[in-house]
């Protein structure tokens, strides 16, 4: 397990996923990389007359996530300590899964750790979040998926 794909979040999950990221490092010796995929907004788009243009200036809406996004990911790589110079960010804008299970089978990682659920998991499933199931269904490489937190 040379390199450690981490796709993450704002969520607890994301951040135990993170935790278990750390422990493999430690045992392994490995790299990880952390993906936040900033996700594509086509409600507007759904209920349009027209064609969209393909856009060629880029979003406000994902200027500022991304931005956020790699204020998030710099906090995470830098709660690595004196290993974060192990541990790098991907930042990628599409759909969610697809975009995922792309990096996992298109990159030279060897394993992926994820969290069961995400930030709008609660809108779509109970026991997996739809972005887990779908890169446990896809990806070409193993996949540990750490569970929910149960609230109290």
């Amino acid at each position: 397990m040379k390199k450690i794909l981490i796709p993450v979040d704002s969520s607890d999950c994301a951040k135990r996923a993170i935790d278990e990221g750390r422990k493999f490092m430690d045992a392994f010796g490995s790299e990880i990389v952390l993906l936040y995929v900033v996700g594509i907004r086509i409600a507007a788009q759904r209920f349009s007359t027209t064609v969209p243009k393909p856009n060629t200036t880029e979003d406000p809406y994902v200027a500022k996530e991304k931005g956020q996004a790699e204020e998030m990911l710099q906090s995470y790589i830098d709660s690595f300590g004196d290993k974060k110079d192990k541990v790098s960010m991907m930042i990628i804008h599409g759909i969610v899964a697809d975009e995922i299970i792309s990096a996992i089978n298109q990159t030279d990682v060897d394993f992926v750790i994820m969290g069961s659920h995400g930030i709008g998991s609660v809108l779509y499933r109970n026991l997996l979040g739809s972005v887990t199931n779908k890169v446990l269904h896809h990806a070409e490489k193993p996949v540990l998926v750490i569970p929910e937190c149960k609230k109290q």
